[in-house]
């Protein structure tokens, strides 16, 4: 559902908002992750950034199309969806069983 909610909305429109509609600022994204991280016991840093290449993964691996990947993350580029996109093992097994 939420990908439909994004494919959907408007441009104009924040994917992290505020209760009043405004965008939260970049550090309140890395604070807010830095909460979960250490709510999961968690000591690695991870930047909100990084995890876009994990995000497209495991939609990759859930059998989404990457050029719906290259639009979700907003790519001009499908070579840059390529870059973000990283395919284990047993995706490639899966994909050579169907063939």
């Amino acid at each position: 559902m939420f990908g439909f909610w994004l494919k959907d909305r408007n441009r104009a429109e924040a994917v992290f908002a505020k209760a009043n509609g405004q965008p939260v600022s970049s550090q309140a994204a890395r604070a807010y992750l830095r909460g979960m991280l250490q709510k999961a016991g968690i000591g690695k840093k991870i930047s909100p950034h990084q995890l876009r290449p994990t995000d497209a993964t495991n939609r990759l691996n859930a059998d989404a199309e990457r050029v719906d990947i290259q639009a979700l993350l907003g790519h001009e580029s499908i070579a840059t969806t390529q870059i973000d996109t990283h395919v284990g093992q047993e995706r490639m097994e899966q994909v050579v069983a169907r063939l």
